[in-house]
């Protein structure tokens, strides 16, 4: 049991990645007085964790309307996480062109509205690369270990996330990038292995 909580929760936390998250978030929050901080950063955490947890409830009944397998969704979503990993090894940075260059030049609101919805709840927390892992989880593993590690991941996001100017304090710019690059290398692992599973499920079953 721990392991398959593991199997579901690690690759989750990979992608959504709150610490790649940091450096954006506190340029877009950087002249927000505390209590608009936080109040963007719960709506965001509410926002992202429901659209989530949408998709992992109904995600599958989504595919089979559109009839699209679970072996079609892993091989896209590798492809996908592929990507998203190779830009982080070569980048160090979150490879999403919403953050090309956000933070020489910050968009920052007072409202917590503006910023919590999009893109800090989606897509930067709940961005196209979760929704396909989650999606996927929900069709192989079982549905209460899909929330709850989908649960927990947004809670540690929201905590890295709340103490975000210290932690981003103690690592610096190049310990964020550290780990985002080797955060990149277990995604692009990752998406390779999803490839395969898709690539075989597909063949056994024709």
């Amino acid at each position: 049991m721990a392991i398959e909580f593991l199997v579901i929760f690690i690759p989750m936390f990979i992608i959504i990645d709150p610490i790649g998250t940091l450096p954006l978030y506190i340029a877009m929050t950087g002249s927000m007085d505390r209590a608009a901080r936080r109040k963007t950063l719960e709506y965001a955490i509410v926002f992202a964790t429901t659209l989530l947890v949408v998709f992992a409830l109904l995600g599958t009944i989504i595919l089979d309307y559109l009839s699209v397998s679970i072996d079609a969704l892993m091989i896209s979503g590798g492809l996908l996480l592929l990507v998203i990993g190779i830009s982080m090894l070569y980048e160090g940075d979150m490879p999403r062109s919403r953050r090309k260059g956000a933070e020489d030049e910050p968009e920052v609101r007072q409202n917590p509205e503006d910023i919590a919805f999009v893109p800090l709840g989606t897509p930067l927390l709940a961005g196209p690369g979760a929704i396909s892992v989650v999606i996927i989880m929900s069709g192989t593993a079982d549905m209460p270990l899909v929330i709850t590690s989908l649960l927990l991941v947004m809670f540690i996001s929201a905590m890295i996330l709340l103490f975000a100017a210290a932690i981003y304090g103690l690592i610096g710019k190049a310990g964020s990038r550290a780990l985002t690059r080797v955060m990149g290398l277990i995604t692009s692992a990752y998406a390779v292995q999803m490839i395969l599973d898709g690539i075989y499920g597909y063949v056994s079953s024709l």
